[in-house]
């Protein structure tokens, strides 16, 4: 019987967020799982929940010492297991450090070595941007295959010249399309769990919570917005660092009735239907999953500008940009407010090359 091809999943940590995401959507839908030996590779830094998932799937779910805790024990830890477990593809997903996590895959012997870009990070500071270019160069030179979610990470990772020449491989975050299809008996049982009347306007978030995400911003629209429309709720998706601080943020604000926090989900694609819109007001993204998701269940979306502006598949996309003043966001949010759900977007969807069932086949042809 021959030996299954050894792919390790190196990621940051295992919280719901779009990594996770996009690892499960591809990785479930490959036409031959049995040829695979699959470990998700972490942090120990993570939401439990997340790796039961992973675990539930059939993937072993291998965990080291997260590097800001000791960055020699998370060396040594990974180093040992790869030795140990000998890798065929290693597939890193941390982007500006993805160098280090390749070259320990060199040394073990693994072959097919895949450095995947999942954000376009941004910064004034000079000391940043010298260090960010070292990293870069670093990644480019340890991996073998460059993948990116988008454009805006690929070009942020390697470079314009190498995405615009094809070296760069852009791997789309695609979803099951028809999962995330309006449905009018899911939205009425997450309102009624949650205590949302039927005409209650929900403003809805899916994102870990980290300073990326922005909720800050998010929640100050949404007290001004809850100022005008009073029947109005915000739903926080998510888990992360600064969850107690926006719990404190909120309560502070006079808004604890009024924004509702679920933690992490498994079903997230109902919680899409009980929202009226989405937002993302985030200070950096590459290619955001909760986009793509949002769109597929059509909803009208508002992103912010900084966002990969690819993302945009639907006609209801607003980039807007995120400054201290939030008017814009209330202009574009006032004009959703009469928004008709259940338009098909499927087909439209899949054009844009965003259907898991076609594109899992993709990934699964450059392990093999």
């Amino acid at each position: 019987m021959p030996r299954k091809i050894k792919v390790a999943e190196v990621v940051s940590r295992l919280e719901s967020g779009g990594v996770e995401s996009m690892l499960l959507n591809y990785l479930g839908h490959f036409k031959h799982p049995e040829d695979f030996d699959i470990h998700i590779i972490t942090q120990d830094i993570n939401d439990e929940r997340c790796v039961k998932q992973f675990q539930d799937a059939g993937y072993t779910v291998d965990v080291i010492t997260h590097k800001r805790k000791s960055i020699l024990k998370n060396v040594i830890e990974l180093y040992r297991l790869m030795h140990s477990e000998r890798f065929n593809v290693v597939h890193a997903h941390t982007t500006l450090t993805n160098f280090y996590i390749l070259w320990i895959a060199r040394l073990t012997g693994a072959k097919k070595l895949i450095s995947h870009s999942h954000n376009s990070f941004v910064s004034k500071s000079k000391v940043k941007q010298a260090i960010w270019s070292v990293l870069k160069m670093l990644n480019k030179a340890s991996a073998n295959i460059w993948m990116a979610c988008g454009h805006d990470a690929g070009v942020f990772l390697y470079g314009e010249k190498a995405v615009r020449s094809g070296k760069v491989q852009i791997l789309n975050n695609a979803i099951e399309l028809e999962k995330y299809a309006f449905n009018p008996e899911a939205r009425d049982r997450i309102r009624r769990e949650y205590n949302i009347g039927k005409t209650d306007y929900v403003i809805g978030h899916v994102g870990r919570f980290m300073k990326q995400k922005n909720h800050k911003y998010l929640i100050d629209i949404f007290a001004e917005f809850n100022r005008r429309v009073p029947d109005s709720y915000l739903l926080l998706l998510g888990t992360g660092e600064l969850e107690d601080e926006i719990h404190h943020y909120v309560n502070d604000r006079g808004l604890s009735d009024r924004v509702i926090f679920t933690g992490s989900v498994a079903n997230v694609e109902d919680f899409y239907q009980a929202m009226d819109v989405f937002m993302l007001p985030s200070l950096y993204e590459g290619l955001p999953v909760v986009a793509i998701e949002a769109q597929a269940a059509d909803l009208p979306v508002l992103i912010s500008e900084n966002v990969d502006h690819s993302c945009a598949i639907t006609d209801d996309v607003s980039f807007i940009p995120v400054s201290e003043n939030i008017d814009r966001w209330l202009d574009v949010l006032d004009r959703t407010v009469c928004k008709q759900r259940g338009i098909v977007v499927v087909k439209q969807m899949q054009k844009a090359r965003y259907s898991i069932r076609s594109e899992a086949s993709f990934l699964e042809k450059i392990y093999l």
